[in-house]
């Protein structure tokens, strides 16, 4: 505690962290970043890093990844490409969303490069450049079928190439991107969007140069040679972290891509708070609706739907000194109860493993021992793997890194 009584943020976000933790091997992305960069095939690599790296800790996660030299970071907002440049992450970083025009100011003072999509985002963007007298580098969104962003049909991405070169003194075109709408699961609409990509970054560049690159692949679009083809950039994120949709084995790149190999990188584990044994029939919760019968012995262990532990969901479970423990009832708050009858020696203090492996002591992994997948776990609260990650919103300890890739306090403080 300082003189003035307040008590530093680090020590406040440990104070979440001793009884609720995600943890994030440093070591363990690093081995994926390495995988895929040689699927990529010499491809250069621009890790996403948005929603704050799906809930990982944007910042200490950019250090890392840094240090292990990627060229280009891509953000979904400016707000996180701020945060980036204030944590002194200095490479390029592309703002793939277009972001509200009240925006444009700072996403040229923090050298961020906007995504443009129609004529009314080149025209935000020339203004800021001429009232800073500097050029702004920006990037072409173009809608191939996911129709998020930007014109599908092609008289009007005509007049979109059209005001890009009207405007070509004030907005530099670095590079043309697009999003693949189905690239986990369906290679015949892949190649469909890959062909209209590659024929519109023919013409952006017949329009504004031949030095402009393209960037289609995230982590799904490796497994698709369609989309490989005259792609520049590839743009991973759930793949960082070793994780690939339901499906991705069927895919037609599957065999030759090398993504066996990587390794989940992701944990969460939370305290038990206390043990209850029921002694009469009756509910739990705040509408008693799951009844126990006497004699269970249950645990009250500290995440709620707060952290993202959404319910009811009678099917999630736990893993408690190397057993599955069901939930028992609806979520609190910062709490739910998990039946821990077949764990006799379960004690308050404990670590229960929600996702990733078993631990036992202090950090070691349980060699062989059981592990909660992430594709289990989403299946059990009925979310994608994009979302689990986003969803379970707790503390990120990044394992394995140097101390300035940890991350500053703020970072580390639970949202």
């Amino acid at each position: 505690m300082t003189g003035t009584g307040v008590v530093p943020r680090r020590s406040l976000a440990s104070l979440a962290a001793a009884r609720l933790e995600k943890t994030v091997s440093a070591d363990a992305v690093r081995h994926n970043l390495a995988v895929l960069r040689a699927a990529a095939g010499g491809r250069r690599i621009m890790p996403v890093l948005k929603g704050d790296a799906y809930g990982l800790g944007a910042p200490a996660l950019a250090d890392l990844l840094v240090a292990a030299g990627v060229p280009a970071l891509a953000v979904d907002t400016v707000a996180e490409g701020a945060v980036l440049r204030e944590h002194g992450i200095g490479v390029p970083i592309l703002v793939m969303d277009v972001d509200v025009a009240d925006n444009a100011e700072a996403c040229a003072r923090y050298r961020l490069m906007p995504a443009v999509a129609g004529p009314e985002q080149i025209g935000r963007h020339s203004a800021v450049a001429r009232r800073r007298g500097e050029p702004v580098t920006a990037w072409l969104r173009t809608n191939v079928g996911f129709n998020r962003f930007g014109p599908r049909e092609e008289r009007d991405v005509d007049a979109v190439l059209d005001g890009l070169h009207r405007a070509r003194a004030a907005v530099r075109v670095a590079g043309v991107f697009a999003h693949l709408s189905s690239s986990a699961t369906d290679p015949g609409e892949t190649a469909e969007q890959a062909e209209v990509f590659r024929a519109r970054v023919g013409r952006a560049r017949a329009v504004l140069g031949g030095h402009l690159t393209a960037s289609l692949a995230a982590t799904h679009g490796l497994l698709h040679p369609a989309a490989l083809r005259g792609t520049d950039w590839v743009r991973p994120g759930l793949g960082l972290h070793g994780l690939l949709l339901p499906g991705s084995r069927d895919l037609p790149g599957w065999a030759g891509s090398g993504l066996g190999r990587l390794r989940p990188a992701v944990a969460v584990r939370a305290r038990v708070l206390d043990l209850l044994t029921v002694t009469r029939a009756e509910g739990l919760g705040y509408d008693r609706s799951a009844a126990v019968a006497p004699g269970r012995r249950l645990a009250t262990v500290a995440i709620g739907f707060s952290r993202g532990l959404t319910g009811p969901a009678p099917a999630f479970t736990g893993l408690l000194r190397g057993r599955s423990c069901p939930m028992v009832g609806r979520p609190g708050m910062d709490c739910a109860q998990f039946d821990v009858t077949a764990v006799p020696d379960a004690r308050p203090g404990d670590w229960m493993t929600l996702l990733g492996p078993e631990r036992t002591g202090e950090g070691a992994a349980r060699g062989g021992g059981p592990v909660r997948t992430a594709a289990d776990v989403g299946a059990e609260l009925g979310l994608t793997l994009y979302e689990l990650l986003a969803a379970l919103r707790m503390p990120v300890c990044l394992e394995g890194a140097t101390p300035a890739a940890q991350g500053d306090d703020e970072a580390a403080a639970p949202p």
